[in-house]
């Protein structure tokens, strides 16, 4: 049985156990007989009501035959649990990795929580008819997911970059070195000296360490004014050489030049941040990052791991009275400065738009990450609460078919985020080739603003679109469909209330803008 999310295999098994307890008592309590007894009642009365007593004894024994059988066949196929849900039957398919995951050994932490005898040590048990039910929705999401192109996930990229940190200590020492070494006086020289920069350069090329400018000049001719662990005393190297004299133990540690201890295969600073990155998500900007080569999509993700880690990393080392330091102090470039900080982003934040994507993006993320929860939960509940369903409806048929198209349309959810998640890596990807930039960001103003738009439309489509889908069935006479559209509008209040939140700030935001 397929299902669209790893909390809704669990959620699933829970649901129907919910459901075994609430018939079990319903049934040992008799009141699972009541609407039969109701049955019996009315077709009695009904006839004597409106008919001579021979016609009506005929009529009520036809109708007794007619509704008594209905309400049987119906209880057996659709009311009374029978069917045993295996709990390793109940699995989930990830789109576009074809991977399948069963309950029980999905490896998520859901195995050691939930179990196939959760409840009470007993099986959960499912009516024929809703059993085919979910088995027939779970098979048509399948088939229409498989049937969408596998796109790049953008958002899950974006996401992931925005995340990522340095998490070796030492290696974030080191950088702080570097930035101290050789970047800040690097870019004081540039400023005070009053260099050239190249025309074959963007111009946010020197605002960040590993800028290709100061690696094809500075950098070759300027040298770490500290050992570095990583690079082996050489007395070939000039640095090292100035640092030794003859008869002298030989040092262990070595003073690289700029350009060496940044670019060096195995022990420079770029090979050492770029291994930071998740293997996975480099792979994924490389994707994304169609028409460029691995180097430049490497240098785009160590740019954003820097952007991450900010003034942290980027302000250097504080060494109390340094030569370096009391030199770079009193620059015009340092003291104009003050930390060294990405220029693009700072001129970006002073824009109502960036910080509005600021606050759209986190919302719309937590909104994806919180979709199937809901949809999972929803489901639990239509299985807890089912029994008393059926029985204030009398098992009639229009009761049972009302509580197949609820659980239809909820499980259909996953369709729709299909498809969303499909329109907003297309838009993503358009936004990104119309802009003409080639990182993982846009920011061309024109780009910023179709961002911002697309993330609000996403945001309303994912939140919206399956209500809008329940509210359709509504229309068409389906009032379960109905009653499910005023439940999921309550369990989505705390979306739309942290969406408006983020709007109310991204307005203020834009207007200081």
């Amino acid at each position: 049985m397929a299902t669209g999310s790893f909390i809704e295999m669990f959620m699933t098994t829970f649901g129907w156990h919910l459901y075994d307890i609430v018939w079990g008592i319903i049934a040992s309590t008799g009141l699972a007989y009541l609407p039969i007894l109701a049955v019996i009642i009315d077709n009695v009365i009904d006839p004597i009501e409106s008919q001579d007593a021979k016609s009506a004894s005929v009529t009520s024994l036809r109708r007794l035959e007619i509704d008594v059988i209905r309400i049987i066949v119906l209880m057996v196929l659709a009311v009374t649990p029978m069917m045993t849900l295996q709990y390793g039957s109940v699995s989930h398919t990830k789109a576009c990795q074809g991977q399948t995951f069963s309950a029980g050994s999905s490896g998520t932490v859901f195995d050691e929580v939930f179990s196939e005898t959760v409840i009470n040590n007993n099986q959960a048990k499912v009516p024929p008819w809703f059993y085919l039910v979910m088995s027939v929705s779970g098979g048509i999401n399948d088939a229409f997911v498989v049937s969408l192109p596998c796109d790049l996930n953008v958002r899950q990229i974006q996401y992931e970059m925005s995340t990522v940190r340095i998490t070796d200590p030492h290696l974030r020492r080191d950088t702080q070195r570097f930035v101290t070494e050789c970047y800040e006086p690097a870019r004081a020289d540039f400023f005070n000296n009053g260099r050239q920069f190249p025309e074959n350069l963007s111009n946010d090329d020197i605002d960040w360490i590993g800028s290709q400018y100061f690696n094809n000049n500075y950098y070759r001719n300027h040298y770490a004014k500290n050992p570095v662990s990583q690079f082996p005393f050489d007395t070939s190297r000039e640095s090292d050489a100035s640092h030794y004299a003859d008869g002298q133990l030989l040092p262990e540690s070595g003073y690289p030049s700029c350009s060496e201890w940044w670019n060096d295969s195995t022990s420079g600073l770029r090979e050492r941040l770029s291994n930071e990155v998740p293997q996975t998500t480099m792979d994924g900007i490389k994707n994304f990052l169609t028409g460029t080569s691995t180097d430049e999509a490497e240098t785009e993700a160590i740019r954003q791991l820097m952007r991450n880690e900010g003034s942290s990393v980027m302000e250097g080392l504080e060494l109390g009275s340094n030569a370096v330091k009391d030199l770079l102090a009193e620059d015009s470039f340092s003291g104009a400065f003050g930390g060294v900080v990405d220029v693009a982003t700072e001129v970006g934040a002073s824009t109502g738009g960036v910080i509005t994507q600021m606050l759209l993006k986190p919302v719309l993320y937590m909104v994806k990450e919180m979709a199937p929860y809901v949809q999972a939960t929803m489901l639990m509940g239509t299985y807890f609460l089912l029994p008393w369903i059926l029985l204030v409806g009398k098992y009639e048929w229009a009761t049972i078919m009302t509580a197949t198209i609820t659980i239809f349309a909820i499980k259909f959810w996953t369709s729709i985020w299909a498809v969303v998640d499909l329109l907003d890596n297309k838009l993503a990807t358009a936004i990104r080739e119309a802009s003409g930039h080639t990182g993982l960001g846009a920011l061309t103003g024109q780009s910023i603003m179709l961002g911002v738009i697309v993330d609000l439309i996403i945001l309303s489509l994912y939140m919206a679109l399956p209500f809008y889908f329940l509210s359709i069935l509504g229309w068409g006479g389906e009032r379960g469909a109905s009653a499910a559209t005023s439940a999921s509008g309550n369990i989505g209040s705390g979306a739309n209330r942290a969406g408006d939140k983020a709007g109310n700030l991204a307005e203020g935001a834009v207007t200081k803008g």
